[in-house]
């Protein structure tokens, strides 16, 4: 009867220490529920870039709630989200207008002025900023790197515009799996996020 009972005690303890084993190989940050992001990315190598972008403030979703990664992003648009990654999207009051003549009232305009301010971002060489213009790849990357404390008079090393920040960019591996054939065309959400996610420390 001891015998036996030890033999229980002994089944017991394995069953224990083989569930306690099971439960430590859980990752538990696999938790989080999908169901709080875009469907349209769920499932998709989408999914962990517009995570961490959507956890951290940076980007949103549309009401739909969809993600929308084939979609373009807009100068104003692209602004907030590069102010808001870099921490730059505190106390915008402190800057000065940009003066360009198509922000004054613009939703983004408190945005435009800090980064113009901090030297991220350049208008359009002719008194205007395009806020509601397609941000293209080549700015999407130009941008980034000036706040790294990159100007484009250290990138005129690499060349002119847009090719310097093209080369820029494949000689650091800023890119990943983004595929750019036309540095001048509109940056795609999708991409963006991508690119983002490859480049900001996590």
């Amino acid at each position: 009867m001891k015998r036996k009972a030890i033999s229980i005690l002994l089944v017991l303890a394995l069953i224990f220490a083989s569930s306690v084993a099971v439960f430590a190989d859980i990752d538990y940050s696999e938790w989080d529920s999908q169901s709080a992001y875009p469907s349209d990315v769920v499932n998709t190598q989408l999914f962990a870039p517009v995570k961490f972008l959507i956890d951290k403030k940076i980007i949103e979703g549309y009401e739909d709630g969809l993600f929308h990664a084939d979609r373009s992003i807009t100068r104003a648009e692209y602004t907030k989200m590069i102010l808001t990654a870099t921490n730059n999207h505190n106390n915008l009051d402190q800057y000065e207008a940009s003066g360009f003549t198509d922000v004054s009232g613009h939703w983004a305009e408190s945005y435009i002025d800090a980064a113009v301010a901090l030297g991220l971002i350049n208008g359009m060489g002719d008194g205007t900023f395009a806020p509601d213009g397609t941000v293209t790849y080549a700015q999407v990357i130009a941008i980034f790197v000036r706040t790294k404390g990159m100007t484009d008079e250290q990138m005129r090393a690499y060349g002119s515009w847009p090719d310097n920040y093209a080369k820029y960019a494949q000689m650091y591996n800023m890119l990943g799996n983004v595929a750019v054939s036309d540095w001048n065309a509109a940056a795609t959400r999708g991409d963006v996020a991508q690119i983002l996610y490859r480049n900001l420390p996590k």
